[in-house]
């Protein structure tokens, strides 16, 4: 796994409470860290909310400047990262977290930095670091949204409500086009992350957008609000019924990367085959 870019629509909160939950749960693999990184244009939302402003805003996206030497870039990155994990018995802090921008007017300033945040997403994984992309309703589009094209995956958090599958459906279209466009890594990494509210089940959603549901999390308000709003978390949390799937999630989350690695590549060792057949 790498960088996975989440999503949402217009009107249906829950991108941030999902990409939290995902980071709370993730089975870490010895060595490797997971960084989610708020990118939402309109601004974060983990500080205020789950954080309940317990962390002082000096820290985040907001610092991260375009300068001549892509190397200024990494070097600026990882002090703006903060823990979410007290390190276990191990000490070791394996969560972390890049918040977002504090008001929407300093999305603009950032718009020549998000070309270069993807490359360095992409390119941390080799320092034992894989990413979580928050790009709430509006960051997948415009600017921001090379985040989502040069990701591995890119999962649109959708409620089950018509209201939900209608907003998807407009969202997705556009999303194929960037994806299966000249800068982007094919329609291929577009998933879904169904909210079960609603009449819609997985089957039918994807029935109704034509993507694959590779996950589905209960509607579970008072458990989402842990994440949300910072509401208070009993030593049962990690085991309710939004935490346990999310935790579930995680598998078909990376069997969907995997299996489109493998279908990316496979194209690729034909043609070096082939052209090592040629050359003999």
């Amino acid at each position: 796994m790498t960088v996975i870019a989440l999503a949402g629509l217009p009107g249906a909160p829950g991108v941030t409470t999902t990409t939290l939950a995902l980071l709370r749960t993730w089975p870490m693999e010895s060595g490797r860290r997971m960084v989610l990184a708020e990118c939402d244009p309109d601004g974060g939302a983990i500080l205020a909310g789950a954080l309940r402003g317990a962390v002082t805003a000096d820290r985040g996206l907001r610092n991260l400047t375009l300068s001549s030497r892509p190397q200024d870039l990494v070097d600026a990155f990882w002090p703006q990262l903060l823990a979410l994990d007290d390190g276990g018995n191990h000490g070791e802090r394996n969560r972390l977290l890049l918040p977002g921008l504090t008001s929407p007017d300093q999305a603009p300033g950032l718009g020549p930095v998000w070309s270069e945040l993807a490359d360095l997403f992409a390119g941390i994984e080799k320092s034992g670091h894989d990413v979580l992309v928050d790009l709430g309703r509006s960051g997948a589009y415009g600017p921001s949204g090379v985040l989502a094209l040069r990701a591995d995956a890119v999962l649109l958090v959708v409620r089950g409500t018509l209201r939900g599958v209608h907003a998807a459906a407009t969202r997705i279209k556009t999303l194929r086009a960037q994806l299966d466009g000249e800068f982007g890594r094919g329609s291929g990494a577009l998933g879904l992350i169904l909210i079960s509210q609603g009449p819609y089940g997985a089957r039918e959603a994807e029935a109704e957008l034509g993507v694959r549901v590779v996950a589905t999390l209960p509607y579970r308000p008072d458990e989402a609000a842990v994440l949300s709003d910072g509401a208070p978390e009993n030593s049962k949390f990690m085991r309710s019924k939004l935490m346990s799937a999310a935790l579930d999630a995680t598998t078909p989350i990376r069997q969907h990367i995997a299996t489109r690695r493998a279908r990316l590549t496979s194209p690729l060792k034909q043609r070096l085959m082939n052209g090592a057949s040629g050359a003999s």
